[in-house]
């Protein structure tokens, strides 16, 4: 008993982490003895959410909740979908589709993006809990340029949430579908960084309009790349194709970015969450040079990394050691099935304590300069790719230490372990 729990070491910090879940339950009691309508005292349990939490709030929980379950959520409706007879005649044709339809592997990805759909009060919610911040440190040329004879018209919309009296307000873009425009400018290739448990930065940031990313980069329409496995749910890879999300493989990367589409791709992976650590910096990327081989086949294109603080701190992730059964588990399930599954934790729905949700913790998005490769080569030597690769982390780790101090980790040096 006591071999089995040595080899689990539980990765906390007082500055994040499970002290993110006691600051919001203090926020949170603060907002209830300000509250002059009720002056009595009540008793409540110390890890439960106070009754009068900010109902803005609870929307933010309930997006978060939303996008960590909705994999789950799709998979079993899906199921459910197919085993009622009822359904079939929805079932067989969309089934037809799923099953021939390669969308998330050829690119079509850009015909299937839309501004619209990223575009949703959700995804603000989403961004707000955290919250999620894009930071721009360089002005970036617009890979397309829209023409003086059209603007982008917005309209709000103020919905009552019935019989609450709150309201949310919606905005209706008319955003010019860059599709129809001339390309005037080079493609980007972003390389996000750390992994962390869920990657939930990179998706606020680049998948959502919930940090304004066309405002940050306007002209740069993007997808951000994840496993090819999430796109065999039904339903679910229609939902991730309309946020601009698609399969990380050669074969599409490369033909999104031969659409002038931009990409961003979680460079640490699978392997990179097992060594996620509060308020610590250790990357995998020593052999990751993929994806700079993909600038290089690709030409006129911009390597540029990002580097996510606070991204580490959202859960609490246990150690596992490698020579230990559950640490030879993870890595069998890395290797057999291209993805591992971290043990983690954070907190809940209605409580702070436990839970798989994560910790209201800020994540801030800072984007670096980027590094421009402008000759195309088919099948680049090895000295090429080496030198764009040392350029990258030169620029990475430029980033992290010109950084680090603002962002509240100063104590944290840049590691790569691999």
């Amino acid at each position: 008993m006591t071999d089995t729990i040595s080899n689990i070491r539980i990765r906390t910090n007082r500055k994040g982490g499970h002290m993110a879940g006691i600051a919001e339950q203090q926020e949170n009691k603060s907002l209830l003895s300000n509250d002059k309508r009720d002056q009595t005292p009540k008793p409540q349990l110390e890890s439960c959410c106070p009754l009068a939490t900010p109902f803005e709030r609870r929307l933010q929980t309930l997006a978060v909740a939303w996008h960590t379950s909705s994999f789950v959520l799709f998979s079993i409706f899906a199921l459910f979908a197919i085993s009622t007879p009822t359904l079939w005649v929805f079932v067989i044709p969309y089934m037809t589709y799923f099953f021939f339809d390669r969308s998330p592997a050829t690119g079509d990805v850009v015909n299937r993006y839309s501004l619209q759909f990223r575009s949703l009060p959700i995804w603000r919610w989403y961004c707000d809990y955290f919250p999620i911040t894009l930071i721009k440190t360089v002005e970036m040329k617009p890979t397309f340029t829209l023409s003086k004879n059209k603007s982008n018209n917005e309209k709000v919309y103020k919905i009552r949430l019935w019989p609450t009296k709150y309201s949310i307000n919606v905005k209706s873009n008319s955003t010019i579908d860059y599709r129809d425009q001339e390309c005037t400018g080079p493609t980007y290739l972003f390389g996000y960084h750390p992994h962390g448990v869920g990657a939930l930065g990179a998706f606020g940031a680049f998948a959502t309009e919930g940090c304004n990313y066309s405002k940050t980069f306007p002209g740069i329409p993007i997808s951000l790349m994840t496993l090819v496995t999430q796109f065999h749910i039904p339903l679910y890879r229609d939902y991730l194709l309309a946020l601009g999300i698609s399969s990380v493989s050669r074969k599409n990367a490369l033909r999104t970015l031969s659409k002038n589409q931009s990409i961003c791709i979680v460079v640490g992976g699978a392997r990179e969450s097992l060594v996620s650590s509060t308020n610590d910096t250790q990357l995998i990327l020593n052999k990751r040079k993929g994806f700079i081989k993909l600038a290089i086949q690709t030409g006129n294109i911009n390597l540029v990394p990002v580097f996510a603080f606070g991204e580490v701190n959202s859960y609490n992730v246990l150690n596992t050691d490698k020579d230990s059964a559950l640490g030879k588990m993870q890595l069998w399930f890395k290797e057999n099935f291209g993805f591992t599954i971290p043990i983690f934790y954070a907190r809940g729905v209605f409580n702070y304590d436990f839970g798989l949700l994560p910790f209201r913790t800020p994540i801030n998005v800072v984007v670096g300069r980027p590094i421009y490769v402008e000759k195309q080569i088919a099948n680049p030597p090895d000295d090429v790719v080496n030198h764009f690769h040392d350029l990258y982390i030169e620029e990475l780790e430029r980033l992290y230490y010109e950084n680090r101090e603002k962002y509240g980790v100063s104590d944290a040096e840049f590691k790569i372990v691999g």
